[in-house]
């Protein structure tokens, strides 16, 4: 990533970090959130992009696991026909 696409991400988030105060209960109206995590696991709002993003990492994680068992599997398949010459 170079210079400028590193700086304009910083100023895009600190331009819009006011909208992490979405919906009350957030912060400046109450200062300590009364449901804790629950809050957090139950509202659609805040669940929704978290499960996204574990499966997104998720399928990163499986992806990659996938990828290496092929590459091993190539690899063995192309010893065992060096072996056979």
């Amino acid at each position: 990533m170079n210079r400028f696409n590193l700086a304009l991400a910083m100023i895009i988030t600190v331009a819009h970090s006011s909208q992490v105060f979405a919906h009350p209960g957030h912060g400046t109206s109450q200062p300590a959130n009364p449901h804790g995590i629950l809050h957090y696991l139950t509202e659609p709002v805040h669940l929704v992009p978290f499960a996204a993003i574990a499966l997104f990492a998720a399928a990163v994680v499986i992806g990659k696991k996938v990828v290496q068992r092929s590459r091993i599997q190539k690899q063995k398949a192309v010893r065992s026909t060096d072996l056979s010459k």
